[in-house]
């Protein structure tokens, strides 16, 4: 993995060496095995308790422009897993406040905005809008400033390797997940328990088969993939990247405004033909379109027919009305924040006995039913807050937030293998300490399992990021240099 072995030596001999001094210090093979034992322990630490123990083993993470948007999908990955731990172990929560208490009163925990802490369905919307964002940033700053070329060389590099980015670690995810429900330690509820290990192995590669081919539904028809229900979102990821990408292509030659005219065409089209995932993909790149507007300073590679879409304009007199303008704007985004956290705390059932959800759920847009395209343009309200708001992205930004960000798809992946190993296990004990009739006992029980299960969990998505997310990145680059065909300079 690229550490010293000395330094790394030294911090784990300080409390193992009177367990290793046995090991005879003159054969090589046992100092091979040495070497192989603390690089193994060095790397099931997690990472951030590493760079403490070794600020020179990994590189300081440096902030970019987007980085709050990193942070802000770790955040909502997080939540996801929130959700289905609360979901599975205190189903009362996901009721709405005062309602259905069951014999207890009602948790803070279920007000609205508050809720959002373990509110998972809408956090997959926010997922999409920042795909279609931080997808599209790099060849929207390439079309900007002419640099067509290298445009072609970023949006070919993209789809080559977009498959293998999203389904490589899917796939071992899912077998991990199969050698789990075989071996016992996970139950069989989304997936069967065969008696040999060659069959769980078969079911599992027809279940990785099954949700390679699922693409061609386009997230049109739901999908529940074996073992781990939440990889629904891989195939949706994948078609709708696809679906970006040329639509940057076929765009990437019109000046911007033409440009902002037919994206907002196409997403319209998408949103009244049924399509939202489109709309999310979509819509999060006229979002980056529009930021990077903003943003833009003047520079020799910069495009002299860009307008500058800001908040106000830098020339406008008097200063007073400048700043009302700005201030206005940044109301607005607060509102639109805030109306968007709201959406997001729709609870799971009873939706029409809420005050607000219950109007919106009786009156949704054609042509969609429920909740879904709320949760759509909730996520957008969500997004486009915190991409004008700085405290947003200063929040997004700390250290934890970027970690998680760091974590966010290993995390996501695995959450649901924790969770089906750790509860059979340590649900009915914790209920048994506390029990669950009381407003104090599903206090307890909720709290108490988090901190039993999210230790495990980070490091367990931890581990999974540097073991298997990383290098599946790193594989998808080896292979496309080894495939794609040098072009020669022209002359």
């Amino acid at each position: 993995m690229g550490y010293e072995s000395k330094t790394a030596w030294s911090v784990v001999e300080g409390n193992t060496s009177p367990f290793l001094d046995w090991m005879p210090a003159v054969s090589s093979t046992s100092a091979a095995g040495k070497k192989l034992l603390q690089r193994t322990m060095f790397g099931l630490v997690p990472s951030f308790i590493q760079r403490r123990i070794r600020p020179l083993a990994t590189n300081q993470q440096r902030l970019h422009r987007t980085s709050y948007l990193d942070g802000l999908r770790g955040v909502a990955s997080f939540v996801v897993f929130m959700g289905h731990y609360t979901e599975e172990n205190l189903g009362w929560y996901t009721e709405a406040y005062g309602l259905h208490e069951d014999g207890a009163t009602s948790s803070p925990l279920q007000l609205p905005i508050i809720r959002v802490l373990y509110s998972a369905r809408p956090m997959v919307h926010i997922f999409f809008i920042i795909s279609g964002y931080v997808l599209a940033y790099k060849p929207l700053m390439q079309t900007h400033s002419q640099q067509y070329s290298a445009l072609a060389h970023t949006l070919s590099s993209s789809i080559f390797r977009r498959a293998l980015r999203l389904f490589l670690p899917s796939l071992i995810t899912l077998f991990f997940m199969a050698v789990a429900v075989y071996s016992g330690l996970s139950d069989a509820r989304y997936a069967p328990q065969f008696p040999r290990l060659s069959s769980q192995l078969q079911h599992w590669w027809l279940s990785c088969w099954d949700l390679s081919v699922v693409v061609w539904l386009n997230g049109i028809e739901p999908f529940i993939p074996a073992y781990n229900p939440a990889l629904w979102t891989i195939p949706v990821e994948f078609t709708q990247s696809l679906l970006l990408f040329a639509v940057l292509l076929g765009l990437s030659r019109c000046i911007v405004n033409v440009r902002l005219l037919l994206l907002a065409g196409i997403v319209a089209f998408c949103f009244y033909s049924g399509q939202l995932y489109s709309v999310e993909f979509l819509g999060g790149m006229f979002i980056a379109e529009i930021s990077l507007l903003n943003d833009r300073s003047p520079s020799p590679t910069s495009s002299p027919t860009l307008p500058k879409y800001s908040l106000y304009d830098e020339n406008e007199k008097p200063k007073c009305g400048k700043s009302i303008k700005k201030t206005a704007m940044q109301a607005f985004c607060v509102a639109s924040l805030v109306c968007g956290l709201f959406i997001a705390s729709w609870t799971n059932n009873y939706p029409e006995e809420v005050w607000g959800i219950q109007f919106l759920n009786a009156h949704p847009p054609k042509p969609y039913e429920g909740q879904r395209v709320w949760f759509c343009l909730g996520a957008f309200q969500i997004v486009l807050a915190c991409t004008q708001l700085q405290y947003l992205k200063d929040i997004f930004n700390t250290p934890i937030a970027q970690y998680l960000g760091n974590i966010s798809y290993a995390l996501y992946l695995t959450h649901n293998l924790c969770l089906r190993a750790l509860e059979p296990r340590v649900a009915p004990r914790i209920e048994r300490w506390f029990g669950k009739t009381t407003s104090t006992g599903r206090h307890l029980n909720w709290v108490f399992g988090l901190v039993i299960y999210l230790p495990i969990i980070i490091w367990v998505a931890d581990v999974f990021w540097r073991v298997v997310d990383t290098p599946s990145v790193k594989f998808a680059k080896w292979l496309e240099s080894k495939c794609i065909a040098e072009v020669e300079k022209m002359p």
